[in-house]
């Protein structure tokens, strides 16, 4: 029954998914640009976001689930790597350095990002505390 009730707000998020990637593939199109049409719509889909100031119920829920199976996009790159054991060993330490640097560089931006968005959080809520 929750299912039921909740199904217009998960294909309200669904459909806004959608709708976004469709527009982004119709601006790359149309403009021949040399960037993937589901980047620009993530990008359209990011800054209606930032203009209507909250992420809406359902988008969110569609969100969480495809979260959740994440996991099974990296699958197919995980499995690839059986097929790369031909590979001269200078090859290998080429890979694995590029993994273990990106990996340090994805790390480094994310915990950067975090702590900007910790000290931008308490610098917020130190100047409400003082509003009377």
């Amino acid at each position: 029954m929750a299912l039921l009730r909740n199904l217009p707000r998960w294909l309200l998020g669904a459909g806004l998914l959608l709708a976004f990637d469709l527009a982004g593939r119709t601006l790359v199109a149309a403009l021949a640009l040399p960037v993937p049409g589901p980047v620009v719509g993530m990008l359209l889909l990011l800054l209606a976001l930032m203009l209507y100031g909250r992420v809406p119920r359902g988008l969110a829920e569609v969100a969480e689930q495809i979260l959740r199976l994440l996991v099974l996009i990296f699958l197919p790159a995980t499995v690839g790597i059986y097929f790369l054991r031909d590979l001269s060993s200078g090859d290998w330490v080429a890979l694995l350095a590029a993994m273990v640097i990106g990996t340090l560089i994805s790390f480094t931006l994310t915990a950067l990002l975090l702590n900007h968005l910790i000290q931008r959080a308490g610098t917020k809520r130190n100047r409400d505390s003082h509003v009377d």
